[in-house]
């Protein structure tokens, strides 16, 4: 049931940026470590955006990789799901390493007709 108000709260915010235009399309990031799933962000945002200038909009997902920073050398990086089971830095090899983007969905865009 979470997906329906983060739905809500993904609507909102683009019917805010909108300033009342009609929204054509909405790009949406995946966090890594989401449960959120694509169907059903489409299924609630077809019926909370009736009536409204999200209604109609096409609806893109890209999914974001995971953002590590290594605490021994201070090095920020990208790690695909596949490179998990080795949780070490890609400059210094170090394995003190913080998650630095936990969130769940975010909108990135939107574009406007």
């Amino acid at each position: 049931m979470h997906e329906f108000s983060r739905t809500q709260n993904l609507l909102d915010l683009a019917l805010k940026k909108s300033a009342s235009k009609r929204i054509k399309r909405v790009n949406l990031l995946i966090g890594p470590f989401s449960d959120e799933r694509e169907d059903t962000i489409r299924f609630y945002w077809r019926d909370l955006a009736k009536g409204s200038p999200g209604e109609g909009a096409e609806i893109r997902f890209d999914h974001a990789p995971i953002e590590m920073k290594c605490f021994d050398c201070s090095g920020t990086f990208s790690m695909d799901h596949d490179d998990e089971q080795e949780s070490q830095c890609k400059f210094c090899f170090g394995k003190h390493l913080q998650l630095l983007d936990e969130e769940d969905v975010r909108l990135e865009s939107i574009e406007l007709e």
